[in-house]
């Protein structure tokens, strides 16, 4: 009967194997024999409580069978309960010191307890002991896998699979790395592999279903997610997966629905938190998604992911003192753990505080392990002008295992550092590669100098009287070059009382239509211009519905626009944060602008900004417009400029504290020095001139 059994449950036949061993434990319910092979089928089909519960009564009945004893602490060790696993693995050993699956369990439950010195000890004395023992290959791999050794743990499951090559658990552990390496297209296959082997390997379907989701492939992923929804282990994470797919598109409602669903499923799952809080911001209840994380964390006060993201909010509110009482609260209960001092030193750089900082990421002494606390200590040393210091901690880190936030800080530092040692050359390279990530084209404009006389021609034409009743003002148009520091007079603006910022960057809308669409270059009916006026009013009720003022920012201006902005709107005036183009280059260079608008080339770049200029001028040319000097406002110190108050008609404009210390971004310059200016130019120019 047991050779029946086990048969079946190799041929994937679970179903089938279960009941049958079920029979056979009915019939005979004294028995351990039955009740041991029902363990393992459960074992195999996912049920870990269930096959504990079910070889828990055998164990205790024949304590003395070393078998039995394994099996009993790899269901205790997949249902997450470490403390039995290990002791029924020590039993295992004691009772057979030459049992094989008793020291790979030993190693594996160091594994799951997070200690990878041991575990990757235990598997490779397993190793040198049989190395055909798969499941300690497959031990090894995740292990290493941990460590962030990818390479080495994909051939660890490689291995694996070449002594089993029908092995549905190495298929899926290589599968797990290929995705955390980023090939996903292969971690598909293998994830697909998997499920061939055993249809009801679910934690394998899940991982699919994220991973087509993080692929793009929304649709698949969904029906995946869709075949998991009411699985008693994985329904919370599935309907998680779900939620976040609709919120991707918008569909705000339906999250919510999916997340709650997700937690009536299983109150602590963190990821449906979190969605739940995304999902309540979006839907304007910043304040409900905020306690909802407080709360959370009073019942969960281990949840690092609640705590990360409390305090990710708390720093965004520019409450940075809130987030270090977060850490420290943490730090407290755990004093041991590295991480949590990290993230504190993380939150005291954030606070202005850097000698504490730095302090605290010394004493983390995570080394180069964890990227972000390296870039804090090479922020630091930039901070006292150790540049060379700052490059070599930089150059420790592997790009290859840095996420692209990660990988475009680290190239902004090695260019901030070879500054800091006029090493020009240096100083472009990282700069470049910092924008290599941005793989898109910079946006085309049309040739200002051969469209101008006809743009000219339509602005003269008749606008319209008034503007819509619901406007409360004649909007302002606030423009700028890459590097200009347009963006800073844009969060300016945006934190003064009265004003509201709208643009491209923040909403993803048009002003009035887009700048390519034909018409704008005919002369546009009155009709079609209130047409045109009462779209954007509508858009302005939305978006702002009791400010005095709304103040458009158009990441760049397309002359292509204005004939239809001055008509349909009388009174549209221009805001010009202008700067030399000289200093846009420079700055655009090492600073970006914002995505979509990468430096690929110098020369390239310098004959882009001649055309934006260019547009711009001719928007200085048709419309009502205060360009205004930037390099005061981007100063160490800044000023106000006494013509913006007259401009916007008012005399109570303040530069926020908050507002003064973006100045300088965690204690690093925010723009090119003056003093650096002039050299840097001269050695640009020697490698990069203006072409057509």
């Amino acid at each position: 009967m047991r050779d029946e059994i086990l048969e079946l449950e190799q041929q994937g036949r679970l179903a089938e194997a279960e009941a049958r061993a079920q029979a056979w434990l009915d019939a005979e319910p004294d028995a351990i024999e039955p009740r041991h092979v029902l363990g393992l089928v459960r074992i195999r089909r996912g049920a870990y409580v269930a096959a504990l519960e079910t070889l828990l009564p055998a164990v205790q009945r024949d304590p003395a069978q070393p078998a039995l004893q394994v099996s009993c602490g790899r269901a205790a060790l997949l249902a997450g309960d470490r403390g039995r696993a290990r002791m029924a693995f020590e039993a295992a050993r004691r009772l057979d010191p030459n049992n094989l699956d008793a020291y790979i369990g030993l190693a594996a439950t160091a594994l799951a307890g997070g200690d990878l010195d041991t575990a990757e000890s235990g598997f490779r004395t397993a190793l040198r002991a049989d190395e055909d023992a798969v499941e300690a290959w497959l031990g090894l791999g995740q292990t290493l896998a941990g460590k962030g050794d990818q390479e080495a743990s994909a051939r660890c499951f490689n291995m694996a699979l070449e002594i089993r090559p029908d092995d549905a658990a190495a298929q899926f552990s290589l599968a797990q790395t290929l995705r955390a390496q980023g090939y996903l297209d292969f971690a598909l296959r293998a994830f697909e592999r998997a499920l061939e082997l055993n249809s009801e390997l679910a934690v394998a379907r899940l991982q699919l279903a994220e991973t087509l989701a993080q692929r793009g492939r929304s649709t698949a992923a969904l029906q995946v997610f869709e075949q998991l929804r009411e699985h008693p282990r994985y329904a919370a994470a599935a309907l998680s997966g779900m939620g976040e797919l609709a919120l991707a598109r918008g569909a705000v409602p339906l999250a919510l629905t999916l997340f709650q669903q997700a937690l009536a499923r299983d109150v602590d799952h963190e990821r449906a938190v979190l969605g739940l809080v995304q999902a309540l911001e979006r839907n304007g209840q910043a304040e409900a998604a905020q306690r909802l994380l407080r709360d959370w964390l009073g019942a969960h006060p281990e949840s690092s992911g609640a705590r990360a993201a409390l305090a990710e909010r708390l720093l965004r509110g520019n409450d940075a003192a809130g987030a270090v009482a977060l850490w420290r609260e943490a730090l407290a209960r755990s004093p041991g753990q590295a991480s949590l001092r990290a993230d504190l030193a993380l939150a005291l750089e954030r606070t202005g505080d850097f000698a504490s900082a730095d302090q605290e990421a010394e004493r983390a002494a995570l080394g180069g392990r964890w990227p972000p606390l390296v870039l804090l200590r090479a922020r630091a040393a930039l901070r006292d002008s150790a540049f060379e210091t700052a490059r070599d901690r930089l150059k420790g880190l592997d790009e290859a295992k840095l996420n692209p936030v990660q990988r475009r800080h680290r190239q902004h530092l090695l260019g901030l550092a070879a500054l800091g040692k006029r090493d020009w050359p240096a100083a472009q390279q990282a700069f470049l590669a910092m924008h290599a990530d941005d793989a898109a084209a910079l946006p085309a404009l049309p040739d200002a100098k051969t469209m101008g006389p006809r743009l000219r021609e339509l602005a003269a034409l008749p606008a319209l009287p008034t503007l819509p009743a619901t406007l409360p003002s004649a909007p302002i148009v606030l423009v700028g070059l890459p590097g200009s520091g347009v963006h800073r007079l844009a969060s300016l603006l945006a934190r003064q009382s009265g004003l509201k910022v709208r643009s491209d960057y923040f909403s993803g809308s048009d002003l009035l239509a887009r700048a390519d669409d034909p018409r704008l270059l005919q002369p546009l009916t009155a009709a079609e211009l209130d047409s045109l006026a009462l779209r954007y009013a509508r858009g302005v009720r939305r978006a702002a519905p009791a400010v005095e003022q709304v103040i458009d920012w158009l990441p760049r201006l397309d002359a292509r626009l204005l004939p239809s902005l001055k008509r349909a709107l009388p009174g549209v005036r221009l805001l010009l944060a202008w700067r030399e183009p000289e200093a846009c280059l420079l700055d655009w260079l090492a600073f970006g602008y914002q995505r979509g608008y990468p430096l690929h080339d110098v020369a390239q770049a310098q004959y882009w900004l001649q055309q934006a200029g260019a547009q711009l001028a001719l928007g200085v040319e048709l419309l009502p417009a205060q360009a205004l000097e930037m390099d005061a406002l981007l100063a160490e110190k800044p000023q106000l400029p006494p013509e913006l108050g007259v401009f916007l008609g008012r005399d109570d404009l303040q530069l926020p504290e908050a507002w003064r210390s973006e100045s300088r971004y965690l204690g690093l310059p925010t723009s090119v020095p003056t003093p650096t200016r002039s050299a840097w130019l001269q050695a640009l120019q020697a490698t990069a001139a203006p072409s057509a």
